[in-house]
């Protein structure tokens, strides 16, 4: 009977629901202040950065409005994994995103949206019993786990950096 008790018990604890993150922290943007520069440069320069750094499966950029101050863009990272062991559990996972940078008063603001954590294609061999090979294709899901939407906020941040330093070190062509 304390056998079946500990199984339960053990049964119920395993079945712990799962609690996404909730779609309104979801988000990962940062600000950036570009003094002596104006909208247009702004504009122009961000755009020639985001086509020649950024990789995606989509068109890089979907939508771009000079007037506006807009630009939004597809891309993707390679996972950024925290330790050693999640660097060999993630191997050639990524995430992709959608960004948009809004120019106004010379500034920048990036954010990050559409967060999905992109699972490689794989094979699963099983040689116990009987020979099995299966192929499982890669697939894309919405991130919803802490740990994956946190790997995003370690990895996003450096596509801000990235085009900030581009920005600052062609502020005069």
């Amino acid at each position: 009977m304390k056998t079946l008790a500990v199984i339960l018990i053990l049964l119920l604890t395993g079945c712990a629901v799962h609690k996404p993150v909730p779609l309104e922290e979801m988000v990962i943007s940062r600000v950036a202040e570009l003094p002596e520069m104006s909208e247009g440069a702004i504009f122009n320069k961000s755009r020639v950065w985001i086509e020649r750094h950024l990789y995606s499966k989509r068109n890089i950029i979907d939508f771009a409005d000079r007037e506006a101050g807009v630009i939004v863009a597809n891309g993707y990272i390679d996972y950024p994994a925290a330790g050693k062991i999640e660097a060999i559990e993630k191997v050639q996972y990524t995430i992709s995103f959608t960004m948009r940078e809004e120019i106004k008063d010379s500034g920048v603001t990036i954010t990050f949206t559409n967060l999905l954590l992109d699972v490689p294609p794989r094979y699963y061999r099983s040689s116990r019993f009987w020979p099995m090979e299966q192929y499982i294709p890669g697939y894309s899901v919405p991130i919803t786990e802490r740990s994956n939407f946190e790997a995003a906020r370690r990895g996003l941040p450096g596509i801000v950096d990235g085009l900030v330093e581009y920005l600052k070190q062609n502020r005069s062509e």
